[in-house]
């Protein structure tokens, strides 16, 4: 955990890459904030966020956060099929969504 959370500074909101009139947003429209080191353990301490793993799947299986969700999105614009339920369930939670990718 310690090592996932050393790589939180490239941490952005994972909602902002919700699609949009059913067509998924250009890298350009993404304004998704980033979120310090201190606020992210805070986060975390109070249970209050979803933390997502954008990491290839070797790299996910070699280790990762404890709940952290797998959706690997390096060098995509849009998400196969088979990942459209850890989507739906990004875009209908409440919490705060924190990705990590290092």
């Amino acid at each position: 955990m310690r090592r996932a959370a050393g790589v939180a500074a490239v941490i952005i909101g994972l909602a902002a890459l919700a699609l949009q009139d059913g067509r998924a947003q250009s890298a350009d429209a993404i304004d998704a904030p980033r979120i310090s080191m201190e606020d992210f353990k805070k986060l975390l301490a109070a249970n209050n966020v979803v933390v997502v793993d954008t990491r290839n799947p070797d790299e996910f299986g070699a280790g990762h956060m404890a709940g952290a969700l797998f959706l690997p999105l390096e060098g995509r614009l849009t998400w196969p099929e088979e990942y459209e339920p850890v989507v739906r369930r990004l875009i209908a939670s409440k919490k705060p969504v924190v990705t990590y990718c290092a």
